[in-house]
């Protein structure tokens, strides 16, 4: 029974998280008006907005106009409740539980929202600060120490922020244009800050080295072309992801492949 609640609570969140990813950017409420029909602006009724199912039932249209509705939403939705059972099953219904859903919706706001529009609005990195504060809290009750406890996120927020401003300074360098933006480089700073250094360091990793991997499969592919600007928010929302669920593991197995 809990699994089950966690399922569909998970797709009414990636519901909502829908109507951020199209209206933050546009800077419209994410309570008012009711949800629409964002090409001839007919208001849903109540069984035109049940996650998922209501996709299967129209056929993947709105019921007015027929334009055809983007797979992105059933994608948010799926990947949302994805996120919510992996978490419980991370966490079981504790408040790390409820801390990390709360933080990877968020990034998964962001994560679209740049893959849309190629922006990270600031508010988003703002509201992050609300589950941060409470990681941050626990840490500082572990205790002093120049590479742990709260410093740990400290030096993280201060070693991944600057880090990828001089990755963007040095690009801007070689290739004469922007080739990290400052979203980034805040989002950066904020992983470091709630991940703390070392986990900070790993999520980066990851990010760098998925986002190679996927630009090399595309440039093979044809989908994009050198010197085409790639938002890179999303490669860094995989890497907390993966982190927050193994990062400890990853950490553990490297520290024993190295010594």
């Amino acid at each position: 029974m809990d699994l089950a609640f966690i399922i569909v609570f998970g797709l009414m969140v990636g519901s909502f998280l829908n109507v951020c990813i199209y209206r933050i950017p546009r800077g419209e409420s994410i309570v008012f008006p009711r949800s629409h029909c964002p090409k001839c602006n007919y208001q849903l009724k109540a069984w035109e907005n049940i996650p998922v199912l209501s996709f299967i039932l129209l056929g993947g249209r709105c019921n007015s106009c027929k334009t055809r509705i983007s797979y992105q939403y059933i994608i948010v939705e799926v990947l949302t409740a994805l996120i919510f059972i992996l978490m419980y099953d991370r966490f079981g219904l504790t408040g790390e539980f409820v801390v990390s859903v709360f933080l990877l919706s968020l990034l998964v706001i962001i994560t679209f929202i740049d893959l849309d529009h190629q922006i990270i609005p600031n508010k988003l990195l703002l509201v992050c600060l609300i589950p941060t504060a409470y990681i941050l809290i626990l840490d500082s009750l572990k205790g002093p120490g120049i590479f742990s406890g709260i410093l740990s996120h400290i030096w993280g927020a201060l070693g991944l922020g600057l880090g990828f401003l001089f990755i963007g300074l040095f690009g801007e360098f070689i290739f004469k244009k922007e080739s990290m933006g400052m979203g980034d480089v805040k989002y950066a700073a904020l992983i470091g800050l709630i991940l703390g250094w070392q986990k900070g360091l790993l999520a980066s990793a990851i990010a760098f080295f998925s986002a190679t991997i996927l630009l090399i499969i595309f440039l093979l592919l044809g989908k994009v072309s050198l010197g085409q600007r790639v938002p890179f928010g999303p490669f860094l929302s995989l890497g907390v992801f993966v982190t927050i669920l193994w990062g400890s593991n990853i950490i553990h197995w490297y520290l024993k492949f190295l010594y």
